[in-house]
C-alpha cells in the first residue's frame, strides 16, 4: 500500500489535496485573525463600553426621573456596584454585560443634568443642597469637560465629541438622554469609564468555534476535490514520464528501436528530445566501436598470421622444394627435407589452433574467467612446452565485458611470451576483491625495454584500449635477461560490490 502511494500521480494528488485544503484554512485563519484583532483593537472597545454602558442608562432613566428618591437609590447602587443583568431591558449577551461594566464605581461619581445643566441627582450625593443647582464641570470633571457637556446637550452621535481622556487613561462620558433622535435632550448623564486595555476578545470563543467549522467543512469539501484535480492534472504527466522510463529500459537493454515522441514545449517535452538525440548518438557510437573492434581484430589476425603461419608455410614450402629436387640423386638427404617440412607443418597447425582458440572468448563459453583461464593455460602449455601455474583467489562472476577484457589480454600477453620471451615458466595470478579484478602474467624470458616499444605496438595498443573500454588499466614491468609481468586491474561496477 505505501509502495502504491509512492508513485508519482498519487504524490501529486496528494500534494494538491494538501496544498488545496492548507491555502484556505490559512485564508480562513486569516480572516478570523483579521477579525478578533480589530475587535481586540482599543477604539473598538472603547466604543464598545460606551454603548453598552449608554444602553443601560437608556433602558432605565426615562422611569425615574419623576422619582427623586427611586432615581437615587438606583444610581447608589450602580456606583457602588455596577450595572446588572436586569439594568437591561433587550437581550444582551454576556461580553456586553462586561462591557457596560467598564464604568468607575466607588471613586468616581455619576452625574444627572437637565439640558441646562442643573444637576438633577448625582451618586454619591455629597451635599444635597447642590441638587437643582447650576453644575460646576470645572471643579467635577477639570478642563474640557465643558465641551463634551455642550455637545451632549445639542444631541451630538459623535461619540469622541461627548468623551475625553484623562491623565490617568480613564474617560469621561457625557450622554445625552431622549426618547428619539427627534425629541430634545431630556438629561444629560456624565459618568467614568475605566482604561480599555489591549485583552483577549470578547467573542474569541465564537470566533473559535466558526474557525473549527470551517475547518470541517474544507476538509471534506476541498480535500477530495483537490485530490481529484491533482489526480487529473498529474495522470498526462505520469504517462510522459512513463513514455520515458520504458524507452530506457529498452536503450539498456541495446534496443534503440523506441524512440518516445513527445511535442510539448515543457521541460519533459525537452528532455525527452535531448534523450533522443543522445540515443541516436549513442547507436552511433557503438556501431563505430563495434567496427573499430573488428578492423582491430583483422589487424592482429593479419599480423599473427604473418609472424607465425605465413612464415611457417614459406618455409614448408622450402623443405618441399629441396626435397623434390633431391628425390632423384640423394634420396636420404629429400626424406630429411621431408621430414623438416613435417615439423613445419605440425607448428603451423598448432599456432592455427592457438589463433582458432583466441576467437572464442572465454565468457562465450559459460565457463567463467578463472574456469576459462585454467583451461587455455593448458592447452597453450601443450602447445609450447612452457610451464604454466595458475593460481586464482577469491573467484566469483564478473560481467561479460570485463571477462572478455580479461581474456583478451591473457591470450595477447601468453602469445608475446610464446614469440619473444624464450621463457621456460609463467606464472599467472587471477585475484577477485570486492571492488576489483586483477590478472597478473609473469614469465622468466629474456624481457625487453618497454621504453623502446614502438608506439604504434598493435599488441600493447590494443591491451590498453580493451581495459580502457571497461575503467581498466594494464601495468607492464620487464627487465632485460629478468623476465616480464603484466599487470591488467579493472574497477567493478557499484552494483556488483
Amino acid at each position: 500500500m505505501f509502495r502504491f502511494f509512492q508513485r508519482l500521480q498519487w504524490k501529486l494528488t496528494l500534494s494538491y489535496a494538501v496544498v488545496t485544503v492548507g491555502t484556505v484554512l490559512v485564508l480562513a485563519g486569516l480572516s478570523v485573525g483579521i477579525a478578533l484583532y480589530t475587535e481586540s483593537q482599543t477604539t473598538s472597545r472603547i466604543f464598545s463600553s460606551f454603548y453598552w454602558s449608554k444602553t443601560a442608562f437608556q433602558d432605565n432613566l426615562p422611569y425615574l426621573l419623576n422619582d427623586p428618591q427611586a432615581l437615587q437609590s438606583w444610581l447608589n447602587r450602580i456606583q457602588s456596584q455596577g450595572f446588572a443583568w436586569s439594568d437591561f431591558q433587550s437581550y444582551v449577551v454576556r461580553e456586553s454585560l462586561d462591557y457596560a461594566n467598564t464604568l468607575v464605581t466607588g471613586s468616581q461619581p455619576i452625574y444627572v443634568l437637565d439640558p441646562e445643566f442643573k444637576l438633577v441627582a448625582a451618586a454619591p450625593l455629597a451635599d444635597p443642597t447642590a441638587l437643582g443647582k447650576p453644575f460646576n464641570p470645572r471643579q467635577a470633571g477639570g478642563l474640557g469637560l465643558e465641551s463634551i457637556l455642550e455637545a451632549a446637550r445639542v444631541g451630538d452621535k459623535n461619540y469622541y465629541a461627548q468623551s475625553f481622556t484623562r491623565p490617568d487613561g480613564s474617560y469621561i462620558a457625557a450622554f445625552p438622554l431622549r426618547k428619539t433622535d427627534d425629541e430634545p435632550v431630556t438629561a444629560i448623564v456624565v459618568y467614568t469609564l475605566k482604561p480599555v486595555l489591549f485583552a483577549t476578545p470578547t467573542n474569541l470563543s465564537l470566533y473559535t468555534t466558526f474557525f473549527v467549522v470551517i475547518a470541517v467543512i474544507i476538509t471534506l469539501v476541498a480535500l477530495p476535490v483537490g485530490a481529484l484535480f491533482g489526480w487529473l492534472a498529474s495522470r498526462g504527466l505520469r504517462k510522459r514520464l512513463a513514455r520515458l522510463s520504458s524507452a530506457a529500459q529498452a536503450w539498456s537493454q541495446g534496443d534503440f528501436s523506441a524512440a518516445p515522441s513527445d511535442r510539448s514545449g515543457d521541460e519533459i517535452g525537452e528532455l525527452t528530445r535531448a534523450l533522443n538525440r543522445m540515443a541516436e548518438q549513442l547507436q552511433t557510437l557503438l556501431h563505430s566501436r563495434d567496427e573499430l573492434a573488428r578492423v582491430e581484430e583483422r589487424n592482429r589476425l593479419a599480423r599473427d598470421l604473418h609472424d607465425t603461419v605465413k612464415q611457417q608455410t614459406y618455409a614448408t614450402r622450402m623443405q618441399l622444394f629441396a626435397a623434390r629436387n633431391l628425390v632423384g640423386t640423394n634420396p636420404q638427404q629429400a626424406g630429411e627435407h621431408l621430414e623438416a617440412a613435417l615439423q613445419l607443418n605440425r607448428e603451423t597447425q598448432q599456432e592455427l589452433k592457438l589463433i582458432i582458440d583466441e576467437l572464442r572468448p572465454a565468457a562465450l563459453q559459460g565457463k567463467g574467467l578463472a574456469q576459462a583461464v585454467q583451461d587455455y593455460t593448458g592447452r597453450w602449455q601443450e602447445h609450447t612446452g612452457i610451464k604454466v601455474n595458475v593460481t586464482v583467489r577469491g573467484d566469483r562472476a564478473l560481467p561479460l565485458e570485463v571477462e572478455e577484457a580479461l581474456f583478451r589480454v591473457l591470450q595477447e600477453s601468453l602469445a608475446n611470451v610464446a614469440r619473444h620471451a624464450e621463457a621456460e615458466n609463467v606464472e599467472i595470478q587471477l585475484a577477485f576483491s570486492p571492488d576489483t579484478a586483477c590478472l597478473e602474467i609473469s614469465d622468466n624470458g629474456c624481457g625487453f625495454d618497454p621504453d623502446k616499444v614502438p608506439a604504434g605496438s598493435l599488441g600493447l595498443l590494443g591491451m590498453r584500449q580493451r581495459l580502457a573500454d571497461v575503467g581498466g588499466a594494464l601495468k607492464i614491468e620487464s627487465q632485460l635477461s629478468a623476465g616480464t609481468t603484466i599487470t591488467a586491474a579493472v574497477q567493478l561496477p557499484a552494483n556488483l560490490i
